[in-house]
C-alpha cells in the first residue's frame, strides 16, 4: 500500500484539479490502487479493465464498468487519465495496443504508468538473475525507450519519468534476496518496511 500511496502522489494533483474526472485503469488487480483514487476523489468515475474475472466482484466497489479486454468498450469511450501499472511489460503487441489507448484518451488526455528499469542498477548487479527477466515480459524498458516509444513514436508530451519507490518488509526482503542469490529460502521474521529504489520508473505522458 505504501508503495502505491507513492504512486499517487505523483498524479494526486491531477486527480483533485477536475470534479468530475475519467479514468480506465489497465490491470487494476484486486483494486488497492483505485481505493486510493477514490479516496482522493470520490467523485471521479473509473473504468476498469482485468483479465482475471476472480478479481471482478472486489472491483465492483469501485467500479460499475469493468471489462476482460479493451475491445469490449464502447468505442467512442474517452478518458480524462489512463493508469497502467507494471502493464505494458505484459503486452505482446505493445505499439498497437498504445495506438488504441491514445484513441481513448481525451483531448490533452494523461497516460501514467510503471515499468521495470532493464539499465538499473539491480538489474545490473544481478544479471540474469533479476526477476524481470522472465516469459511473462515480452517488453522491458528503460527511460530512453520509454520516450522513444511515447514521444517519438507516437507523439505524446512527455510530462516526467521518475524513479519510484518499492516499500517491503525487511523480512520479506531479505527471504526473496536469499533465495535470488543463494536459490535458499530462509524464513526471516517480520521486521520494518523500508522503502528502495530497486530498478523501476513511472512516466505521465500528455496526448
Amino acid at each position: 500500500i505504501k508503495t502505491k500511496v507513492a504512486y499517487l502522489n505523483q498524479i494526486n494533483n491531477i486527480l483533485i484539479d477536475k470534479k468530475k474526472l475519467k479514468i480506465l485503469e489497465i490491470g487494476a488487480d484486486n483494486g488497492s490502487f483505485l481505493k486510493l483514487i477514490n479516496k482522493a476523489n470520490p467523485q471521479i468515475e473509473i473504468s476498469v479493465i482485468e483479465p482475471n474475472k476472480k478479481m471482478h466482484k472486489k472491483l465492483k466497489t469501485f467500479s460499475k464498468k469493468i471489462y476482460m479486454d479493451i475491445d469490449r468498450m464502447r468505442k467512442n469511450e474517452k478518458f480524462d487519465l489512463i493508469v497502467a501499472i507494471h502493464v505494458l511489460d505484459h503486452i505482446p503487441d505493445l505499439f498497437s495496443y498504445l495506438k488504441v489507448l491514445k484513441n481513448k484518451l481525451k483531448k490533452n488526455g494523461l497516460i501514467y504508468g510503471v515499468v521495470h528499469n532493464e539499465k538499473s542498477v539491480l538489474a545490473k548487479v544481478l544479471g540474469n538473475r533479476w526477476p524481470a527477466y522472465c516469459l511473462q515480459h515480452p517488453h522491458l524498458f528503460n527511460p530512453v525507450t520509454i520516450d522513444c516509444l511515447l514521444y517519438k513514436k507516437l507523439k505524446f508530451k512527455k510530462q516526467f519519468i521518475k524513479k519510484t519507490v518499492n516499500y517491503f518488509n525487511l523480512g520479506f526482503l531479505l527471504q526473496n534476496l536469499f533465495i535470488v542469490l543463494f536459490k535458499s529460502k530462509i524464513n526471516f521474521p517480520n521486521f520494518f518496511s523500508i522503502g528502495l529504489k530497486l530498478g523501476n520508473f513511472s512516466f505521465l505522458y500528455k496526448k
